[in-house]
């Protein structure tokens, strides 16, 4: 015959040998976390609201069942030995299986379960829900990468700009010895442009714990695409792949971040021309797309339903 003993309010009776303190049992009701009365025998005798909302099953579910099946690890082993607790034991940190099959972080530990007489009536598990806990021990874990990461992105941050530096004067002194008009003039001032973004994106690495606010301006995306193409010109030469631009009539203005659009072009474009590693074609067709929301399905609200 199954108990009917259950930790929550109403002036139900004590569990089996427990006659005479009502006032603890009063206390694990009201408690924050789980509490589990279980008998010799390793059968559920009690349970309160809070084990109840944490586990998602009901006292009149549990009560007289195996706590093998109501306080079971991920592949189904029992957290709690049958027989009577002795001595306390944990706390532990272990995993349980909710009736909704969610894998649910637990402190777990295990008290003797006694009678006024002192003899062992089985045990008594406490457990509370660790989740709020491993978030913020996840939170305090991923700053400390952040952290390592932006001292690592300034490291190299630092050793690339001295070399930019470089490249850049360089640049500049290669320009002003060219005669006025000569073509190779644009080139130069492609790698001066270039080098200027680089140190940009450099700026950005340094200021990698508090990322800069995009800055956006409406503009063409034209001036974008131009000069990620010419970036890539000599690689897809190379690849002999032929890059064909199709635009249409009229492209409007967007608000963008130039440089973050170039390198978004560019990433799209070499990421293109590595599957086209024994050539072909690559066709980048710019215009405006016409977005629409569609219609939800009948298994979701019919589109008229607001």
């Amino acid at each position: 015959m199954r108990s009917r003993s259950v930790l929550h309010a109403g002036g139900v009776p004590s569990p089996p040998g427990q006659h005479g303190i009502d006032a603890a049992w009063s206390f694990l009701r009201h408690a924050p976390f789980g509490v589990i009365a279980i008998g010799r025998d390793g059968t559920v005798l009690a349970i309160n609201p809070a084990a109840s909302s944490l586990l998602g099953y009901s006292a009149e579910e549990v009560e007289g069942e195996d706590i093998a099946r109501i306080l079971r690890a991920p592949r189904g082993e029992s957290h709690v030995t049958p027989g009577a607790c002795a001595a306390p034991e944990g706390p532990r940190e272990v995993e349980v299986v909710t009736r909704a099959g969610d894998v649910l972080p637990v402190g777990l530990r295990l008290l003797p379960l006694e009678s006024l007489d002192g003899s062992l009536q089985g045990t008594l598990a406490l457990f509370q829900d660790l989740r709020e806990q491993k978030a913020l021990e996840e939170q305090w874990r991923r700053r400390d990468r952040l952290a390592s990461l932006g001292a690592l992105a300034a490291g190299v941050a630092h050793e690339i700009r001295n070399p930019l530096a470089g490249i850049g004067t360089s640049a500049q002194v290669m320009k002003r010895r060219l005669e006025v008009g000569d073509p190779r003039a644009q080139f130069i001032d492609l790698i001066l442009e270039e080098v200027s973004r680089l140190d940009r994106i450099v700026t950005g690495l340094l200021q990698f714990a508090r990322p800069a606010t995009p800055k956006l301006q409406r503009q063409s995306i034209l001036p974008a695409l131009e000069k990620a193409l010419t970036l890539v010109h000599e690689v897809a030469v190379r690849q002999n792949v032929l890059i064909r631009v199709e635009r249409a009539d009229t492209v409007p203005d967007v608000y963008v971040d130039l440089d973050q659009l170039i390198q978004v072009i560019l990433n799209v474009l070499m990421n293109a021309l590595q599957a086209l590693d024994r050539g072909g074609e690559l066709l980048v067709q710019v215009g405006p797309v016409r977005k629409r929301l569609a219609e939800r399905s009948r298994l979701g609200r019919r589109a008229g339903d607001r």
